[in-house]
């Protein structure tokens, strides 16, 4: 298949960007985030990876208007710090459990049991979120880490009323 044939070219809804992506960016969407599988993109919001499961569907713009159209005034996933959740680091590997530290539409912080390199894919499992995030920043904080990473893709399993409580 040639590369600057444009009937190849998946249509791909790119909520809260203006204007036509870049080529780059075309291409890194043609890839699951977690392992790097080739994917047809669709606008299906629970379409996922055939190799890993991930999910595919990318979040709306940083912009927080289109956020907040896409998601309403609360569309992050209510948690308290207490709650655990699942991430695999990189693919594949075996599931680790986390406590949540915060989240909302462009990242997340998580407590991890071990340092986690910047850069680094993370697939987040919970019973309300599952997505995949690259670290920003790993730092200790007394017997564990801190993992602050950026949303790149998920699936919302509730759609309102979600996010973490900075009170248990």
């Amino acid at each position: 298949m040639a590369e600057s044939d444009s009937s190849a070219t998946p249509a791909w809804p790119l909520a809260g960007i203006g204007g036509d992506p870049a080529p780059d960016l075309l291409e890194a969407l043609r890839r699951c985030a977690l392992c790097q599988h080739p994917v047809v993109l669709t606008a299906q919001h629970d379409a996922r990876c055939p190799v890993c499961h991930s999910p595919l569907a990318a979040l709306p713009g940083h912009d927080g208007a289109a956020a907040h159209d896409v998601l309403g005034r609360r569309g992050a996933v209510r948690r308290d710090q207490s709650h655990v959740a699942l991430i695999h680091v990189g693919w594949p590997s075996p599931p680790v459990a986390v406590r949540w530290r915060d989240l909302s539409l462009t990242g997340l912080s998580l407590y991890v049991p071990l340092p986690v390199p910047a850069g680094q894919r993370l697939r987040l499992i919970d019973r309300a979120i599952d997505g995949v995030a690259a670290v920003v920043r790993c730092r200790p904080q007394g017997r564990v880490q801190v993992v602050h990473a950026r949303l790149l893709t998920a699936l919302l399993h509730q759609s309102t009323g979600v996010f973490v409580s900075a009170q248990a």
